[in-house]
Protein backbone atom coordinates (compact mmCIF):
# COMPACT_ATOMS: atom_id res chain seq x y z
CA UNK A 1 0.00 0.00 0.00
CA UNK A 2 1.22 3.46 -1.02
CA UNK A 3 0.46 6.77 0.64
CA UNK A 4 0.72 10.23 -0.62
CA UNK A 5 -0.87 13.58 -0.08
CA UNK A 6 -3.48 12.88 -3.10
CA UNK A 7 -3.97 9.10 -3.55
CA UNK A 8 -3.60 5.67 -1.88
CA UNK A 9 -2.68 2.77 -3.68
CA UNK A 10 -3.37 -0.51 -2.90
CA UNK A 11 -3.24 -4.10 -4.21
CA UNK A 12 0.79 -3.41 -5.67
CA UNK A 13 4.02 -2.03 -4.96
CA UNK A 14 7.49 -1.60 -5.98
CA UNK A 15 8.11 -4.11 -3.55
CA UNK A 16 5.68 -6.84 -4.55
CA UNK A 17 6.89 -6.36 -8.47
CA UNK A 18 10.22 -6.92 -7.17
CA UNK A 19 9.51 -9.69 -5.26
CA UNK A 20 7.27 -11.31 -8.35
CA UNK A 21 9.99 -10.32 -10.48
CA UNK A 22 12.70 -12.08 -8.36
CA UNK A 23 11.07 -15.62 -7.54
CA UNK A 24 9.69 -15.65 -11.11
CA UNK A 25 12.84 -15.13 -12.82
CA UNK A 26 15.12 -16.71 -10.48
CA UNK A 27 13.43 -19.56 -10.18
CA UNK A 28 13.36 -19.54 -14.09
CA UNK A 29 16.70 -19.42 -14.33
CA UNK A 30 17.84 -21.54 -11.99
CA UNK A 31 15.82 -24.23 -13.54
CA UNK A 32 16.76 -23.40 -17.05
CA UNK A 33 20.38 -23.75 -16.22
CA UNK A 34 19.70 -26.87 -14.56
CA UNK A 35 17.55 -28.85 -17.28
CA UNK A 36 20.07 -30.76 -19.14
CA UNK A 37 20.87 -32.53 -15.80
CA UNK A 38 17.80 -33.19 -14.92
CA UNK A 39 17.34 -34.53 -18.17
CA UNK A 40 20.28 -37.10 -18.25
CA UNK A 41 18.62 -37.94 -14.63
CA UNK A 42 15.55 -38.28 -15.82
CA UNK A 43 16.27 -40.78 -18.68
CA UNK A 44 18.08 -43.00 -16.10
CA UNK A 45 14.52 -43.56 -14.83
CA UNK A 46 12.37 -47.02 -16.00
CA UNK A 47 9.70 -45.01 -17.39
CA UNK A 48 9.46 -41.05 -17.88
CA UNK A 49 6.51 -38.94 -19.68
CA UNK A 50 7.19 -37.04 -23.11
CA UNK A 51 10.62 -38.90 -23.37
CA UNK A 52 11.14 -37.58 -26.90
CA UNK A 53 12.01 -34.34 -26.16
CA UNK A 54 14.29 -35.24 -22.93
CA UNK A 55 16.49 -37.55 -25.62
CA UNK A 56 16.83 -34.40 -27.52
CA UNK A 57 17.73 -32.16 -24.76
CA UNK A 58 20.18 -34.30 -23.56
CA UNK A 59 21.81 -35.12 -27.25
CA UNK A 60 22.48 -31.22 -27.29
CA UNK A 61 25.94 -30.66 -26.15
CA UNK A 62 28.23 -27.44 -25.22
CA UNK A 63 28.89 -25.19 -22.71
CA UNK A 64 26.70 -22.93 -23.96
CA UNK A 65 23.55 -24.82 -23.95
CA UNK A 66 22.70 -24.52 -19.98
CA UNK A 67 23.40 -20.41 -20.50
CA UNK A 68 20.85 -20.05 -23.31
CA UNK A 69 18.33 -22.19 -21.22
CA UNK A 70 19.14 -20.15 -18.13
CA UNK A 71 18.17 -16.88 -20.11
CA UNK A 72 15.00 -18.24 -21.09
CA UNK A 73 14.13 -19.38 -18.22
CA UNK A 74 14.61 -16.06 -16.90
CA UNK A 75 12.98 -14.72 -19.44
CA UNK A 76 9.65 -17.15 -18.89
CA UNK A 77 9.71 -16.26 -15.14
CA UNK A 78 9.20 -12.58 -16.14
CA UNK A 79 6.50 -13.18 -18.73
CA UNK A 80 4.90 -15.35 -15.72
CA UNK A 81 5.47 -12.49 -13.27
CA UNK A 82 4.12 -9.77 -15.56
CA UNK A 83 0.87 -12.01 -16.29
CA UNK A 84 0.31 -12.39 -12.10
CA UNK A 85 0.68 -8.56 -12.13
CA UNK A 86 -1.49 -7.87 -14.45
CA UNK A 87 -4.40 -10.30 -12.37
CA UNK A 88 -3.80 -8.42 -8.90
CA UNK A 89 -6.36 -5.74 -8.80
CA UNK A 90 -5.43 -2.59 -8.33
CA UNK A 91 -6.95 -0.10 -5.98
CA UNK A 92 -6.25 3.99 -6.66
CA UNK A 93 -8.16 5.94 -4.06
CA UNK A 94 -8.39 9.79 -4.27
CA UNK A 95 -10.99 11.64 -2.48
CA UNK A 96 -12.88 12.45 -5.20
CA UNK A 97 -12.77 8.90 -7.51
CA UNK A 98 -11.94 5.70 -6.92
CA UNK A 99 -9.65 3.65 -10.05
CA UNK A 100 -9.78 0.12 -10.23
CA UNK A 101 -7.45 -1.81 -12.54
CA UNK A 102 -7.37 -5.57 -13.58
CA UNK A 103 -6.53 -7.38 -16.63
CA UNK A 104 -5.86 -5.40 -19.13
CA UNK A 105 -9.41 -2.51 -17.92
CA UNK A 106 -10.01 0.24 -16.16
CA UNK A 107 -13.13 1.62 -13.98
CA UNK A 108 -13.29 4.98 -12.76
CA UNK A 109 -16.05 5.70 -10.06
CA UNK A 110 -16.74 9.25 -8.47
CA UNK A 111 -17.33 9.38 -4.88
CA UNK A 112 -20.61 11.10 -5.71
CA UNK A 113 -21.86 7.94 -7.69
CA UNK A 114 -21.04 5.68 -4.65
CA UNK A 115 -23.76 4.85 -1.51
CA UNK A 116 -21.45 2.01 0.15
CA UNK A 117 -18.42 -0.48 -0.06
CA UNK A 118 -17.88 -3.46 1.84
CA UNK A 119 -16.09 -6.68 1.10
CA UNK A 120 -18.12 -10.39 0.66
CA UNK A 121 -15.56 -12.64 1.82
CA UNK A 122 -12.24 -11.82 -0.30
CA UNK A 123 -14.25 -9.73 -3.05
CA UNK A 124 -14.60 -6.13 -3.03
CA UNK A 125 -18.07 -4.33 -3.85
CA UNK A 126 -19.10 -1.32 -4.58
CA UNK A 127 -22.80 0.08 -4.34
CA UNK A 128 -23.84 2.85 -5.92
CA UNK A 129 -26.74 5.27 -5.40
CA UNK A 130 -29.24 3.37 -7.53
CA UNK A 131 -28.57 0.03 -5.46
CA UNK A 132 -27.30 -1.80 -8.36
CA UNK A 133 -23.33 -3.13 -7.86
CA UNK A 134 -21.00 -0.81 -9.60
CA UNK A 135 -17.93 -3.06 -8.81
CA UNK A 136 -17.23 -6.54 -7.36
CA UNK A 137 -13.84 -8.40 -7.50
CA UNK A 138 -11.84 -10.69 -6.07
CA UNK A 139 -8.78 -8.72 -4.05
CA UNK A 140 -5.85 -10.98 -3.04
CA UNK A 141 -4.16 -9.19 -0.28
CA UNK A 142 -5.84 -8.19 3.49
CA UNK A 143 -8.70 -6.11 3.32
CA UNK A 144 -7.99 -4.59 6.77
CA UNK A 145 -5.82 -1.39 5.04
CA UNK A 146 -8.50 -1.38 2.38
CA UNK A 147 -11.36 -0.53 4.75
CA UNK A 148 -8.97 1.92 6.50
CA UNK A 149 -7.57 3.57 2.90
CA UNK A 150 -11.31 4.33 1.81
CA UNK A 151 -12.31 5.60 5.33
CA UNK A 152 -9.58 7.98 5.16
CA UNK A 153 -10.38 9.33 1.81
CA UNK A 154 -14.05 10.02 3.07
CA UNK A 155 -15.98 7.07 1.62
CA UNK A 156 -18.98 5.28 3.29
CA UNK A 157 -17.23 2.49 3.79
CA UNK A 158 -20.12 -0.51 5.43
CA UNK A 159 -18.12 -2.65 8.36
CA UNK A 160 -21.81 -4.58 8.65
CA UNK A 161 -21.51 -5.72 4.43
CA UNK A 162 -23.97 -5.65 2.22
CA UNK A 163 -26.99 -3.86 3.73
CA UNK A 164 -29.45 -5.55 0.94
CA UNK A 165 -28.17 -9.15 2.49
CA UNK A 166 -31.74 -9.89 3.51
CA UNK A 167 -33.10 -9.38 0.24
CA UNK A 168 -31.77 -12.12 -1.65
CA UNK A 169 -33.46 -15.18 -2.97
CA UNK A 170 -31.81 -18.00 -4.70
CA UNK A 171 -32.56 -18.52 -8.05
CA UNK A 172 -34.45 -21.86 -9.15
CA UNK A 173 -35.54 -22.81 -12.76
CA UNK A 174 -38.90 -20.92 -13.48
CA UNK A 175 -38.79 -18.95 -10.70
CA UNK A 176 -41.90 -17.10 -11.29
CA UNK A 177 -41.22 -14.22 -9.40
CA UNK A 178 -39.12 -12.80 -12.33
CA UNK A 179 -39.10 -12.41 -15.95
CA UNK A 180 -38.83 -14.62 -18.77
CA UNK A 181 -35.92 -12.61 -20.17
CA UNK A 182 -34.09 -13.14 -16.91
CA UNK A 183 -34.96 -17.01 -16.05
CA UNK A 184 -33.34 -17.94 -19.31
CA UNK A 185 -30.16 -15.16 -18.56
CA UNK A 186 -30.07 -16.85 -14.99
CA UNK A 187 -30.26 -20.84 -16.80
CA UNK A 188 -27.49 -20.08 -19.28
CA UNK A 189 -25.60 -18.24 -16.53
CA UNK A 190 -25.66 -21.70 -14.14
CA UNK A 191 -24.06 -23.65 -16.81
CA UNK A 192 -21.29 -21.04 -16.84
CA UNK A 193 -20.59 -21.33 -13.32
CA UNK A 194 -20.66 -24.95 -13.73
CA UNK A 195 -17.76 -24.56 -16.34
CA UNK A 196 -16.25 -22.00 -14.52
CA UNK A 197 -16.52 -19.63 -17.72
CA UNK A 198 -15.13 -16.36 -15.81
CA UNK A 199 -15.90 -14.01 -19.20
CA UNK A 200 -19.61 -15.26 -19.50
CA UNK A 201 -20.26 -15.46 -15.63
CA UNK A 202 -19.00 -11.45 -15.64
CA UNK A 203 -21.09 -10.68 -18.93
CA UNK A 204 -23.95 -12.77 -17.69
CA UNK A 205 -24.03 -10.86 -14.60
CA UNK A 206 -24.11 -7.35 -16.37
CA UNK A 207 -27.09 -8.78 -18.96
CA UNK A 208 -28.99 -9.62 -15.32
CA UNK A 209 -28.36 -6.16 -14.21
CA UNK A 210 -29.23 -3.93 -16.76
CA UNK A 211 -33.19 -6.57 -16.31
CA UNK A 212 -33.02 -5.13 -12.84
CA UNK A 213 -31.73 -7.71 -11.25
CA UNK A 214 -28.62 -8.01 -8.60
CA UNK A 215 -26.99 -11.57 -8.53
CA UNK A 216 -24.92 -13.26 -5.66
CA UNK A 217 -23.09 -15.94 -6.02
CA UNK A 218 -22.53 -19.31 -3.73
CA UNK A 219 -20.43 -21.90 -5.92
CA UNK A 220 -22.79 -22.57 -8.94
CA UNK A 221 -25.71 -21.51 -6.20
CA UNK A 222 -26.96 -17.98 -7.98
CA UNK A 223 -29.00 -15.68 -5.78
CA UNK A 224 -30.56 -12.68 -6.48
CA UNK A 225 -32.97 -9.44 -5.51
CA UNK A 226 -34.77 -7.03 -7.75
CA UNK A 227 -33.64 -3.70 -7.88
CA UNK A 228 -36.39 -1.18 -7.52
CA UNK A 229 -37.48 0.66 -10.54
Amino acid sequence: MAYNHEETVLGYSRLTGFLLYGVFGGVGLVLGYFIPSIAAWALTLPWIPFEGPIKIINSLNGFWLPIILAVLGLIAGFVLAFIAIKELLIITITDHEVQLKKDGYKQIIPLKDIETLFFDGKQLVILGKSGYELFRDKYDDKTDPVAMAFEKHGYPWSKEGDPFKNEYRRWVPDTPDISQAANAVFKAREIALQKEEGKDIKDLRNELEKLGYVVLDEETRQYWRKVPN
